[in-house]
């Protein structure tokens, strides 16, 4: 049966199931069996960034600290046609804390980053131990 009244699934869901399919159940195995750890370790990372990515732009997390980038490596890898790049920052978080960190992070093909540019950090809600890039802070 055709389902015309169906809910749309949003992005979060669309991001769900893509880590089902990469991670769990039977395509999962075939997925285990057919591709090299180090190809699916690439694609769980592209997955995660757009996790990331999705939550800081959907407004679920707040700035939590403000970072001068020092440096922008390119990784070489995409999703969605946006790079990955390794950022080195001088981060100072808002309680005061000032100290030098380094990110691999998805960013907006239209956005990169340059070194002297300020961007904003905020805390990963499933490791608050580490941020999430918010983006460039005018």
């Amino acid at each position: 049966m055709m389902k015309f009244f169906k809910k749309k699934a949003d992005s979060n869901d669309r991001l769900q199931q893509a880590d089902q399919a990469l991670n769990k159940g039977l395509s999962g195995m075939l997925i285990k069996g057919l591709i090299p750890q180090e190809h699916r370790q690439h694609m769980n990372a592209g997955l995660e960034a757009a996790k990331q990515r999705q939550c800081a732009s959907s407004g679920q997390v707040a700035i939590t600290a403000m970072a001068t980038v020092v440096s922008v490596t390119d990784t070489g890898k995409l999703v969605n046609f946006d790079p990955i790049v390794v950022l080195s920052l001088n981060v100072v978080e808002n309680c005061g804390d000032r100290y030098s960190h380094t990110m691999e992070t998805l960013v907006p093909k239209m956005q990169i980053p340059r070194p002297g540019d300020v961007i904003g950090l905020g805390t990963h809600p499933a490791h608050p131990s580490s941020f999430i890039y918010m983006g460039p802070l005018d």
